[in-house]
């Protein structure tokens, strides 16, 4: 028998229409390429959820090493502590609307709208990426953590009083790479422990990526006329060397090395989403093909972190 009240088809078609184009648009916007970085990169960005509109975010530290004794019963003092105030992350909405025709729709036209689909998950992923790696690229200025310092500098304090320096200045080099990775080694915890951060990630620009490759994954020492052995590759075989195109824009010589767990973090309030509205409720008899995300990148703390401008 003959459906002539459209119900039920039409939510067929609006439940068959929006699973076809979120499939589109979940392939593009989930596209990776070896050795270029997303805002997903649980190394890059330590990752994190959102429970609100915004995130109130601190970091404690004090008390030092350990105390040492051979007492049986030494007497154990309250280790001080002192925690920043608190650093807001303000969590946006990112939106997009994309308009189908009825006609397009009733016809089954879905070869056109799935073009300009896929071309909205290149763009989402894009819109995500250049919000995310923003922070490393305005790292040396405007960016700042709970010190209220730049998040590479050579003046951060910690919440132990001691003045850290994640701040070098050497082009990305086989020497001056050394010096960045020996500077995060020693880098002083928020209690001014050393605790052994070791590096998990080097992140370059574009313009970059092939001599961080060189530098950081031959064999042997790039570069040079002799057979030692690379000492980035022998000892942290580990270490991957990724790029992002959204640094370039800002510095071409920046490279960045990070150990886990840092303190650049990505908090993710609602993961992507979408919403095909019935063109019955559109003055212009379009469909509405909606997509929205609620996330933030925000720095909190520099721990774990050294970035060189490259500018000598």
């Amino acid at each position: 028998m003959q459906n002539n009240s459209g119900i039920g088809s039409n939510t067929n078609i609006l439940e068959l229409t929006q699973t076809y184009l979120d499939r589109l648009f979940t392939g593009e916007a989930n596209e990776t390429r070896a050795g270029k970085a997303t805002a997903l990169d649980a190394m890059v960005f330590t990752q994190d959820t959102a429970t609100n509109s915004s995130v109130n975010s601190t970091v404690q530290g004090g008390g030092g090493y350990f105390q040492k004794t051979t007492n049986d019963v030494p007497t154990v003092e309250q280790a001080s502590t002192y925690a920043f105030n608190a650093k807001v992350t303000r969590i946006a909405q990112f939106l997009q609307n994309l308009p189908i025709s009825r006609t397009f729709m009733a016809d089954q036209q879905l070869n056109s709208v799935g073009k300009q689909v896929r071309e909205e998950g290149r763009s989402w992923s894009a819109t995500r990426d250049q919000n995310a790696f923003n922070v490393y690229a305005n790292g040396f200025s405007s960016q700042t953590t709970v010190d209220n310092v730049a998040l590479f500098s050579n003046s951060h304090i910690n919440a132990n009083g001691d003045t850290v320096d994640n701040l070098e200045t050497g082009t990305l080099t086989n020497d001056n790479l050394n010096i960045v990775v020996n500077s995060l080694r020693k880098q002083l915890s928020q209690s001014g422990v050393i605790l052994g951060y070791e590096p998990d990630f080097l992140l370059t620009p574009v313009a970059l990526h092939q001599t961080g490759m060189q530098v950081a994954k031959s064999v042997l020492r790039a570069g040079t006329g002799n057979n030692d052995l690379n000492y980035f590759s022998e000892l942290f075989p580990g270490m991957k060397v990724v790029y992002s195109p959204f640094l370039d824009t800002t510095s071409a010589t920046a490279y960045f090395v990070g150990a886990k767990n840092h303190g650049v973090t990505r908090f993710e309030r609602e993961g992507f989403s979408s919403t095909l509205v019935d063109w019955k409720f559109q003055a212009n008899d379009m469909y509405m093909y909606k997509m929205r995300s609620r996330e933030e990148v925000d720095s909190i703390y520099y721990n774990g972190l050294v970035g060189s401008n490259g500018t000598v």
